[in-house]
């Protein structure tokens, strides 16, 4: 009979670091705890009422005594927290070459995307899936002994997105980007909880990471449907949503070029709670996109005017607005799409003109 563990397996380098952390906390508190009750049990049979005779001594206050348990403890809590502070700082900063996955979380069930490669379930309830989600259920593959960054956003409520084996949880918000990144240790096969309440069949909402080794991922990536990357549906949403009609790379452009835009620092006017604008300095960031996407008000870019319309927040869904995202941030030089007036648009694109009046019929002399 194959007993429980006590603890979840180590399969990540924020595992080993943050068991490390834990069990330090642990004992020194646990050990500083049975300390104070022993001494307590003692001073209650020591004096207890009859053990002693005479009156009490008084006992003046000791300067030594003062020190001791003013600076000990301080010195054990600082320890607490600058090597929190170093695990904090490694599992939020995930290195420049990782590998970068998207994963949309919703009631209920999780969605990834990969760069290269379509949309795949990868937990979930079934009974809560349209025919082709059943048909796509899956699971996140990652590479073993390679760093790999996680970019997660909700479509509906607050989720968690937590992997005991990797000792990570990052909470999934609604229209803002999280971030996690994980460097696995261990081929294997690995559990996904939501660890936040998220209604009726939260506890149905849960999926499986596969570990494989750096052959086996990429033969992974090469069975996934490359033409349909989170780039290529991004262009799709670009010129679906008209973008180009203002975003152009000509010299008549109504709006910034976008061009080889992510990274960059600007001047930007920020919206404040009086409604006034005052002057930044932004980094062009996953962040600040989407921001401008569901807000084009909140950051205004000098010298432009506010012409951009507001609507795509109910235009588009977030696994839209995360491909539109991407694409922007993929743009290099002279990769622009043309404008509406040289390429059709696609079918679904929103129609800006407003209906024809019906005109009133000529009166007959």
């Amino acid at each position: 009979m194959k007993l429980l563990p006590l603890l979840p397996e180590q399969a990540s380098t924020l595992a080993i670091r943050f068991e490390y952390l834990f069990w330090y906390v642990s004992i020194v508190c646990g050990v500083a705890g049975l300390l104070v009750y022993a001494f307590m049990l003692y001073c209650c049979v020591k004096y207890r009422r009859g053990a002693t005779s005479g009156s009490t001594p008084r006992i003046l206050g000791s300067h030594r005594l003062e020190l001791a348990w003013t600076i000990i403890p301080t010195i054990v809590f600082f320890s607490f927290f600058g090597w929190g502070v170093a695990v904090f700082d490694h599992a939020t900063h995930p290195p420049a070459d990782a590998e970068e996955i998207f994963v949309t979380g919703k009631q209920w069930m999780w969605k990834a995307q990969y760069k290269n490669g379509p949309t795949v379930i990868i937990g979930g309830n079934p009974r809560n899936m349209t025919e082709s989600e059943r048909e796509s259920i899956g699971r996140l593959y990652l590479p073993v002994n390679r760093p790999v960054k996680i970019t997660l956003m909700s479509e509906d409520v607050i989720h968690d997105f937590g992997v005991p084996a990797f000792r990570s949880k990052v909470d999934v918000l609604p229209k803002r980007y999280t971030t996690a990144w994980y460097h696995p240790t261990r081929i294997g096969e690995y559990h996904i909880y939501c660890d936040q309440y998220c209604g009726t069949w939260h506890s149905l909402m849960v999926g499986k990471i596969e570990v494989l080794g750096e052959n086996d991922f990429q033969e992974k990536l090469k069975s996934l449907d490359v033409a349909n990357s989170i780039a290529q549906r991004g262009r799709k949403e670009f010129l679906r949503l008209n973008c180009i009609v203002c975003h152009t790379a000509k010299a008549d452009a109504q709006a910034p070029s976008l061009e080889e835009i992510f990274g960059t620092s600007k001047d930007v006017l920020a919206l404040q709670p009086d409604g006034k604008y005052t002057k930044q300095r932004i980094t062009v960031d996953e962040g600040y996109i989407l921001e401008s996407i569901l807000d084009p008000r909140a950051k205004l870019a000098e010298p432009w005017r506010p012409v951009m319309p507001g609507h795509f927040a109910e235009n588009t869904t977030p696994e839209e607005r995360t491909a539109l995202v991407q694409f922007i941030k993929s743009l290099k030089r002279g990769q622009t799409p043309d404008r509406n007036e040289r390429t059709p648009s696609p079918v679904g694109a929103p129609n800006t003109t407003p209906p024809k009046q019906p005109t009133s019929p000529e009166k007959k002399p």
